[in-house]
């Protein structure tokens, strides 16, 4: 990996999916500007890319004149889309992704790209002591990271933090599994820790938004699950079919103990099918995990 020196004088790119951020974008743009220029890196080692995601308003012109070079959606074509647009254009190696709604801290951008000198990647973990995050959206994010520690093994603080900094050929390796749409981040979040990838997290503060929130709950949270469990299945899947076939013994004992003490005996289909199903399981989940180990 690189050293602290090469770090602090390496090209960065900025990415920022933006939609209907006029109110804020010009403020993003400038303040990760001002935290990633520093005496080593100079203005022309900083480039700060908008794709502007199908936007309605001026965000494209605010941020141009912000000093963004802007790269334009005809259409609303989803968070993820915006991301994997920016990254694919991005000209230096050392990539850092935030939003443009001015919820992300910009001066800790610095300090993320730092951490790459000890991981792959570096994550701004909404944990900080003023973190803004919607009431009604905390538990479906709690639960979904609870099952994301369970299947990957691994601590994780925050899931789908936008704020992080990796590099660009790492990232490419897996951006064609990325959805287009808002589990871009928690995809390539399982990506690399279900590959034993280095991702380390610092604490940030997450403020108000500008503007409205294009989240939809009940779909974005179900995205994410299924996310979750696909992600799972191509890179750990024994974590999946393994619960899934005890799951289907336990209920068969189960079953079979209230055969016994209502009827008799435990000659039963019920049974026969749920042995059978969790056989199944287990069979399926070698077959998937020889060829993840494959891929």
């Amino acid at each position: 990996m690189p050293d602290r020196e090469s770090l602090a004088r390496a090209p960065v790119s900025v990415v920022i999916p933006a939609c209907n951020e006029a109110g804020a974008i010009a403020r993003v743009v400038r303040e990760a500007r001002e935290a990633l220029i520093t005496p080593e890196r100079p203005p022309e080692l900083v480039e700060v890319i908008v794709v502007d995601d199908g936007s309605t308003d001026a965000t494209a012109d605010e941020a141009e004149r912000a000093g963004a070079r802007v790269i334009r959606h005809e259409g609303n074509l989803g968070y993820g889309a915006a991301l994997k647009t920016g990254i694919r254009a991005a000209t230096h190696e050392i990539i850092v992704t935030t939003d443009g709604d001015g919820t992300y801290p910009a001066s800790v951008m610095e300090q993320l790209v730092r951490e790459l000198e000890r991981s792959d990647m570096a994550v701004g973990a909404r944990i900080g002591r003023d973190v803004n995050i919607p009431i009604e959206r905390r538990p479906a994010k709690w639960l979904l990271t609870k099952i994301a520690v369970y299947l990957t093994e691994k601590p994780i603080p925050d899931l789908n933090s936008g704020l992080r900094a990796f590099r660009r050929a790492d990232v490419l390796q897996f951006i064609k599994l990325c959805p287009s749409g808002f589990s871009f981040s928690t995809t390539i979040t399982l990506a690399y820790l279900c590959n034993d990838m280095v991702v380390h997290y610092l604490p940030i503060d997450y403020h108000p938004r500008t503007g409205h929130s294009k989240i939809r709950p009940l779909r974005d949270t179900k995205n994410t699950l299924v996310t979750i469990i696909r992600c799972i299945v191509l890179f750990n899947p024994m974590r999946v079919f393994v619960p899934l076939a005890l799951i289907m013994f336990v209920i068969a004992a189960l079953v079979a103990i209230f055969i016994r003490d209502s009827q008799g005996n435990i000659l039963d289909g019920t049974i026969t099918i749920l042995v059978l199903g969790g056989v199944q399981m287990i069979m399926l989940g070698f077959l998937a995990d020889a060829i993840a180990r494959l891929r």
